[in-house]
């Protein structure tokens, strides 16, 4: 997918965050390069001179002639200066013949790392490279792409020059600009993981599909779906927010399964999804498993299903005498003998998040 989607970008995109202002011209010299002299009528001043790593050659009688960054025509300009002292208007002539490598290298999340020849007088842009490279791996952070540069003006230190790949996607104004140069290397990092915690059944760290980017619903689903009694009313997501701080997303899932997705959250790189349990209700007392109770969601539980959850009662259970505790009020509730008549199913009172339900010992 994301090389269909690689290829559309090529046809459609243009540069989000950086323009090239200072444009590589690929004519131009670097050191490597190998240039053929031919001065006009006199053969000895012509030679072939391999321009070393400072940028220069020696050329005889002439000193050192700057050529890394000139084309080979500003070059013989820059001859026929010099030699004019020696030769009555000199005509020189320069040609390269043999080009010094011109390599640039894609590194990180692309299909295959790996060095590419840049084309001797053509350009080459950087989502052409990432395209040569297989494209964009799943996991790729398009919204850190970038470019290490040697900074000829800085003593060849290196400078990050960032690209917004992911913007691209919204432009319509041309092609990609962004153009790569000898050396270049070209970074695709990995996009931080996605966190599900809580109550999943495979609490996971995730790395997401960048481009497509999945819902809440589905990143749940990969963590291996809700446990039962987990809040689908109210899934927290954390997000960094663009000024560092932590924003809180809260996703309502429970009207998933009738189409309601307008409350379910599209998820980023670097999100924490939290399931919370729902609220739970505590059966304590006279009960075989004493504890708290997960109300399971979408669902009511009444006092004796309760009962029935905490394993029934014992055997000195007082079932006409259980005490309900809501909001710091208490109720009693009769349970004794409560499916022998219909009448006495009214007795059997429907639980709210936080009810404590205490069953007491019978004396006799």
């Amino acid at each position: 997918m994301k090389k269909i989607l690689l290829s559309a970008l090529l046809a459609i995109a243009t540069l989000a965050t950086v323009a090239d202002t200072d444009e590589w011209n690929a004519s131009t010299l670097r050191p490597g390069d190998v240039l053929d002299i031919r001065v006009f009528r006199v053969n000895e001043f012509s030679k072939h001179v391999r321009v070393e790593e400072d940028g220069c050659f020696k050329y005889p009688q002439c000193g050192e002639i700057k050529a890394a960054g000139l084309t080979p025509r500003e070059v013989a300009k820059s001859l026929e200066v010099a030699l004019a002292k020696q030769i009555t208007d000199p005509q020189v002539d320069v040609f390269v013949s043999e080009w010094a490598p011109r390599t640039v290298y894609i590194l990180g999340e692309v299909n295959s790392s790996m060095s590419i020849a840049l084309p001797t007088y053509g350009r080459m842009t950087a989502l052409q490279a990432i395209s040569a490279a297989g494209g964009f791996k799943a996991s790729a952070d398009l919204n850190n792409v970038a470019v290490l540069r040697k900074d000829e003006a800085n003593s060849g230190r290196l400078q990050r020059i960032k690209i917004d790949v992911s913007a691209l996607v919204s432009k319509s104004d041309g092609g990609d600009s962004f153009r790569l140069r000898p050396e270049d290397t070209l970074i695709v990092p990995k996009a931080p993981p996605v966190y599900v915690s809580g109550e999943v059944k495979k609490p996971s760290i995730l790395f997401i599909d960048t481009q497509r980017p999945p819902m809440c619903s589905e990143v749940i689903i990969l963590a291996g779906g809700m446990n039962i009694g987990a809040d689908v009313k109210n899934v927290t997501v954390i997000r960094n927010g663009e000024d560092g701080e932590r924003v809180l997303l809260e996703a309502s899932l429970a009207t998933l399964q009738h189409g309601g997705y307008e409350n379910d959250i599209q998820i980023q790189a670097g999100d924490y999804v939290m399931v919370s349990s729902a609220a739970e209700i505590y059966v304590l007392g006279e009960v075989k498993k004493p504890g708290p109770l997960t109300l399971a969601p979408n669902k009511t539980v009444t006092a004796s299903q309760a009962i029935a959850l905490a394993g029934g009662f014992t055997g000195v259970a007082k079932q006409n005498d259980i005490t309900l505790i809501r909001n710091h009020t208490m109720t009693t509730i009769n349970l004794k003998k409560l499916y022998n008549d219909v009448d006495n199913l009214e007795r059997d009172l429907e639980l709210q998040p936080g009810d404590i339900v205490f069953v007491k010992e019978s004396m006799w």
